[in-house]
Parts: structure tokens; C-alpha cells; sequence
């Protein structure tokens, strides 16, 4: 970009406008899409970069300025930087790490466990990391190439199909990302699913406040605190992905105290990665400072093993010795629990 806009000094929330697009979509239409361009940018060397990634890059301008420039093993372009090793084929890495192709209902619905029901709302998010364990699911009506705002959000059918079942409690939004839709989408998708008699709790999995923080606009911050003044009676719970304290730069510092002040629940959920935060210090000083803002740490994932992120991967045993030393640092409930995902599994398997 030309100007010399600092993102990340920009307050939040931002108001907006009816006539005019919001700040958000035009710093996401902004991102950076050219690995090439993005190595020019922090003067960095191209030799082991994918110039012509099959998962394209995307990083937009707000997460991009906190990544330190003539360092190439910054924890933060680390997540984002196509690599040749993504190319390298090992066995037990698939493109479906978790058994969720061909499960998608038309709706976009997907029941894994009891009493919950997802809602892939789309393919888009608002960067790509190059870990994502769902780079290459197939959605309905689309081929793995489309990048569709979302595939077929229908919200009346998806609460019809809730209304169907009231065995589900917890609605879970996720995607992509689904603060990629518009208020006014996700506004409608929220409303309906409150009528449903059953969902008593509707969880945001979402980055968007990580990586472009002026994405919680006033009216959406109002819509998801703000229970009584839109009637709504299904508890709102936000989970963010965060996976390293120098993502944690003030706008985004400020975008999670106004989420926390519109009166939602907030949770974290980290992905354990190599040489991004495999240590004890950065783990600990990430779920420290999330404490501090209010968040409480849920998740440390071990990877998904999905084909293109092998170089990604930490040890279980390295990984359930990183608990066991955070539980000496840090109170009880500043550590998250351990866990993996296995497809056909009930639940989340807590590994520590």
C-alpha cells in the first residue's frame, strides 16, 4: 500500500456509515495476495518461498505491520509465508485431517458432537494460515478453487433444521470465519437461530478481532453484548485464535476490552506450532497477557495434520511437557487444556 496509514493505531470500534463500505472490507480488499510482494515488503529473501502457492496467501495490512521486517523466522510471518515445504507429501497428513468432507449438510450444518451443531458460514477468512485443517474442504455447490462470501447461509432453513432437532443447545459459527459476513448477515443468522426454543448458548469461533480489529464495528459490538435491547435470549460466547503475544498489539488489545465491555463471554483457543510458540516463555506470556485483557484461555490445540502443514508439527510429548511446566508458572485458569482432534471421536481428546 501507498499511504502511510498505521492500522493498528486506528481506534476501535469504528462507526459506520449506511452509504459507504466499511473500513474492514476495505482493508481485507487491501491485503497483501503476492507472496512476492510480501517479501519486498519486509525485505526479506524469496528462496524458500512458494511463488505460486495452490493455498493462496492472504495477509492483510493490520497483522502484516506487526511482523518485524528483515527477519525471516518471525513467529508471526511464519503462519502466513507459503513455503516449498508445503509441497513435501508424509504420510499420516491428509487433506481432511478431521473427517468433515462430504459431512456438510446443504445448510452448511455439521453435527460432530452431542447436544452441539456447526455452521460452516463460509469459506472465507480474513487471512490464511498455512496450518488451516480445512485449506482443502470441498463446501456444497462450490469446487475447492471457489472462495464464495458464503455457499448457501440460508438462516430460515438452518433454524428449521435446528427446530428439528432439539436435542442442540449450542449453536457454533465457524468457517472461514464468520465475521467475514456483513452485520447485517450475521445479524439475520443470529436472529434466527434465537428462535429456536433449544439453542440456549450461539459460540463465534472467529480472528477477525485478532487480524483486523476494526472489524468490531459499533453495531456489531451492540448486537453481540447487548441481549435485551434486541430481545435475544441465547448467551453469546466469542472464541479467539491467538497464537503468539506479538499478535497482541494495542488495536487488537482494544478491539478485545470492547468486545469484554459489550458484555460477551470471551475464550482462546492457541494451535501449538513449531518454532512459532513451542517454548515456554512465549506460551506463557501469551496466555498471561490474555488473562490480563480478560480472555480466558480454552484450547492449546495440537496440530490437525493436514497435507501442506507438516513443518508445523510439535511433539504430543513436547507439548504435554509445556502444560506440566505452564502449570507452575501460571494459576490454574490461565491454562488451557491440551487437546486434539480425532475424527469420529465425541469430543475434543485432552491430551494433558
Amino acid at each position: 500500500m501507498n499511504n502511510k496509514i498505521k492500522y493498528n493505531d486506528l481506534k476501535t470500534p469504528v462507526s459506520i456509515e449506511e452509504n459507504r463500505s466499511p473500513l474492514w472490507e476495505k482493508i481485507f480488499a487491501e491485503a497483501v495476495r503476492d507472496p512476492e510482494e510480501l517479501c519486498r515488503r519486509l525485505e526479506i529473501s524469496d528462496e524458500n518461498v512458494d511463488l505460486n502457492p495452490t493455498f493462496s496467501m492472504l495477509v492483510p495490512e493490520p497483522f502484516l505491520q506487526r511482523i518485524k521486517p528483515k527477519d525471516p523466522l518471525d513467529p508471526l510471518l511464519l503462519q502466513v509465508l507459503p513455503r516449498k515445504e508445503e509441497s513435501v507429501l508424509i504420510p499420516g497428513f491428509t487433506t481432511d485431517p478431521v473427517g468433515e468432507d462430504g459431512h456438510l449438510s446443504p445448510e452448511g450444518t455439521l453435527s460432530k458432537y452431542h447436544g452441539r451443531s456447526l455452521i460452516v458460514t463460509g469459506k472465507r477468512c480474513g487471512i490464511h494460515c498455512r496450518f488451516c485443517f480445512r485449506r482443502h474442504l470441498s463446501f456444497p455447490g462450490t469446487k475447492k478453487t471457489d472462495i464464495p462470501v458464503c455457499f448457501a447461509i440460508d438462516p430460515e432453513r438452518i433454524a428449521a433444521r435446528f427446530m428439528a432437532d432439539p436435542t442442540i443447545h449450542e449453536a457454533i459459527l465457524s468457517g472461514g470465519d464468520p465475521l467475514m459476513l456483513s452485520d447485517r448477515q450475521l445479524q439475520d443468522l443470529i436472529s434466527h437461530l434465537d428462535e429456536v426454543p433449544s439453542i440456549k448458548r450461539i459460540r463465534i469461533h472467529t480472528r477477525m478481532p485478532i487480524i483486523i480489529p476494526q472489524r468490531l464495528t459499533e453495531n456489531l459490538l451492540r448486537f453481540l453484548g447487548n441481549n435485551k435491547r434486541y430481545g435475544r435470549t441465547a448467551k453469546m460466547i466469542v472464541v479467539l485464535h491467538v497464537n503468539h503475544p506479538n499478535e497482541l498489539d494495542s488495536g487488537v488489545s482494544r478491539s478485545i476490552e470492547n468486545l469484554i465491555d459489550s458484555g460477551g463471554i470471551l475464550l482462546s483457543q492457541t494451535v501449538l506450532l513449531q518454532n512459532v510458540n513451542d517454548n515456554l516463555p512465549i506460551l506463557s506470556e501469551l496466555f498471561e497477557r490474555l488473562i490480563d485483557l480478560g480472555v480466558i484461555p480454552y484450547y492449546l490445540h495440537q496440530l490437525d495434520r493436514v497435507a501442506g502443514a507438516t513443518h508445523f508439527e510439535v511433539s504430543t510429548k513436547k507439548g504435554g511437557d509445556l502444560i506440566t511446566k505452564l502449570r507452575t508458572r501460571l494459576p490454574g485458569y490461565a491454562v488451557p487444556r491440551y487437546v486434539r482432534e480425532i475424527s469420529g471421536e465425541p469430543g475434543k481428546v485432552v491430551l494433558k
